[in-house]
């Protein structure tokens, strides 16, 4: 579950005018900073999967992680949202470019950004402090593939003992 959750955080960091809006409103850095914790522990999950089984820390470690990644889903819709509205609403903007050039700039941008912000920050102190216990849990990055011995293509059969459909219609 955990693993969805974050392939759906990591399309909504990489969309272009979900970007462009972050820088708009001074929050790049912070998702920028998000996204690059969360790739790390994305590259636990393998070995957390693997040990949650038997281990009831890492079982804890899990739940708290899909906890943040709901937190974080929430806030990365919000910019979202406003960074879809802001495309779809430009003429808007034209009609209140007037107010708005008599009002300071650090009026305008207060909005989303110093909401957000607190938020960002938080999550990615509760983020590094998950990714920190990873070697207090012993997880460890892992290949998603299963080492499986390679099996050669050989028959035990033998040749003179096999009939396909050649043989049957000589029959």
């Amino acid at each position: 579950a955990v693993t969805a959750l974050f392939k759906v955080i990591f399309q909504k960091l990489a969309d272009e005018a979900f970007k462009r809006y972050a820088r708009s409103q001074n929050i790049h850095s912070e998702l920028k900073q998000l996204g690059s914790t969360l790739s790390q522990i994305q590259a636990l999950l393998n070995d957390a999967s693997h040990k949650e089984i038997t281990d009831e820390s890492v079982r804890v470690w899990l739940n708290s992680l899909q906890h943040l990644a709901y937190d974080i889903d929430d806030v990365l819709d919000d910019v979202a949202t406003e960074a879809m509205h802001r495309e779809l609403t430009p003429e808007s903007e034209a009609s209140t470019s007037m107010v708005r050039k008599l009002i300071p700039t650090c009026c305008t941008k207060f909005s989303l950004s110093h909401r957000l912000t607190p938020k960002l920050d938080s999550i990615n102190t509760q983020l590094q402090q998950l990714e920190k216990q990873k070697s207090d849990l012993g997880l460890i990055v892992k290949d998603e593939k299963p080492k499986g011995t390679s099996r050669r293509n050989e028959t035990s059969l033998l040749e003179s003992d096999v009939v396909g459909r050649e043989g049957e219609k000589k029959r």
